[in-house]
């Protein structure tokens, strides 16, 4: 227990040494605000920036991507496994450090989370890198179930032809595989009450035929500048994209999409809610759903 609170403490400070570097240098990378940016894949995966100011003012950052190529495809990736055979499913890194590989399009959240209570049941949510959590829901990656073996309608999960499926069975095998908080929209069928707070929003959905993956994060937090959505705003938009079915999820402060521009230069495209000294932060989650440049079949 004491070396797991000492390497929780030096986690602590290599990430305040991280961010006041990053002050300083500038080391995050982010969009214009209103930049739509190119990329040389741009048939395969495109962004758009939307704006609504009915009911209130929101910035809505969409991503599409075409399933029926084979020239891309989904990968999960998880952070590190801090304890084995533990209580911890992963330890939390930067989404920009989990999506770094070379072959990496665009990447967005994905699953809820939690962190493991101490010995007085106490849950430390500073959320820094390095700490361990568990992951709510399904994570799989590369055939290999992380977490969330039982099933549950919220998941998103893609087979071994990469075609996607939203809710899993016990006899399902997802290829990779992310849950949410739950269904929002079925069959063009919107399954959440009106009203509810408005927060940060990440959604996936598909449309009918599932040939297109369109992933949406909503800016929130941020008085004057987005709001946020309740879940029923949420599905309704995801119903105007043109999902035939999506689900909610995680948000709040772990909303976040990032994006390769024509420079080969990873963008973080939205504005994440997080704030240290002001400044946006980008908050440090178990996994990411990323989207990569498959190999030419040989």
């Amino acid at each position: 227990m004491i070396g797991r609170k000492r390497d929780m403490t030096q986690a602590k400070i290599q990430y305040l040494l991280l961010m006041a570097f990053m002050l300083i240098y500038g080391g995050t990378s982010y969009a214009e605000p209103n930049a739509e940016p190119k990329t040389k894949d741009e048939k395969l995966i495109s962004y758009t920036l939307k704006m609504k100011t009915d009911p209130i003012v929101n910035r809505i950052h969409v991503l599409k991507v075409d399933l029926t190529s084979q020239a891309v495809k989904a990968a999960v990736v998880l952070g590190p496994d801090p304890d084995g055979e533990g209580p911890a499913d992963v330890a939390l890194t930067d989404p920009r450090v989990l999506a770094a590989g070379k072959s990496v399009l665009a990447f967005v959240n994905t699953n809820p989370w939690d962190s493991i209570p101490d010995a007085q049941g106490k849950k430390n949510r500073s959320w820094y890198p390095g700490q361990p959590v568990v992951i709510h829901g399904l994570a799989a990656t590369g055939g290999k179930v992380r977490a969330g073996k039982a099933p549950t309608a919220s998941s998103v999960w893609f087979d071994a032809k990469a075609r996607v499926h939203f809710g899993h069975k016990k006899e399902d095998s997802p290829q990779e595989g992310t849950a949410g908080f739950q269904l929002i929209l079925s069959k063009n069928k919107v399954l959440v009450p009106e009203g509810g707070a408005r927060h940060p929003r990440t959604a996936i959905g598909s449309d009918e035929e599932g040939k297109a993956l369109i992933l949406v994060v909503v800016d929130g937090r941020q008085p004057g500048f987005s709001e946020g959505m309740n879940l029923y705003e949420l599905a309704q938009l995801m119903k105007e994209l043109g999902c035939w079915q999506a689900t909610n999820m995680d948000g709040g402060g772990s909303s976040v999409m990032g994006m390769v521009n024509s420079e080969g230069e990873m963008k973080i495209m939205n504005s994440p809610s997080d704030r240290f000294l002001g400044f946006t932060r980008v908050r440090p989650l178990p996994m990411v759903l990323t989207f990569i440049k498959a190999e030419p079949a040989k």
